[in-house]
């Protein structure tokens, strides 16, 4: 299973994301990022299934976010 993790610019749009991708049968759910990374609202939305249609979803509803890395 391919698991992506999206950094969200605010706790807002994380919610925001999880709501949008729970409704289209996404599995994924809102983490606090360590204290140790720099930059952003320190909230990631981990994303399991298909990362690729997941992100998407998330562009189609114009939510934003920075891919950290891996999935697709």
């Amino acid at each position: 299973m391919n698991i992506c993790i999206a950094d969200m610019p605010s706790y807002t749009y994380a919610v925001k994301g999880e709501k949008l991708l729970k409704a289209r049968g996404f599995p994924c759910e809102v983490k606090r990022k360590s204290s140790s990374g720099g930059g952003g609202c320190g909230f990631t939305l981990v994303i399991r299934g298909s990362c690729r249609e997941a992100l998407k979803v998330l562009d189609r509803y114009s939510v934003p976010y920075t891919l950290q890395g891996g999935g697709g």
